[in-house]
């Protein structure tokens, strides 16, 4: 039976060779409480966010420009 050592070893050596063949994501990393994380590319990850920021603000603005909703009861 393989060695724990040798056994993270090869699993970081596989998903790297793994990963490699895919431009969005950083090399897979070892966290110190043994979880592997296969980071979004931090510049795919920041332009995500900036979309998403300003789908929210159009989003709001959309709302905002139905003005107030009326009660159907309301008698002028």
């Amino acid at each position: 039976m393989m060695a724990y050592d040798e056994q993270e070893k090869n699993l970081l050596a596989a998903l790297e060779t793994l990963v490699a063949g895919f431009d969005n994501y950083d090399p897979p990393r070892l966290r110190k409480d043994g979880d592997i994380v296969i980071p979004l590319d931090a510049v795919l990850k920041k332009n995500r966010a900036a979309n998403q920021s300003f789908a929210d603000a159009f989003s709001q603005m959309m709302r905002d420009d139905l003005g107030p909703k009326r009660s159907s009861t309301w008698v002028k």
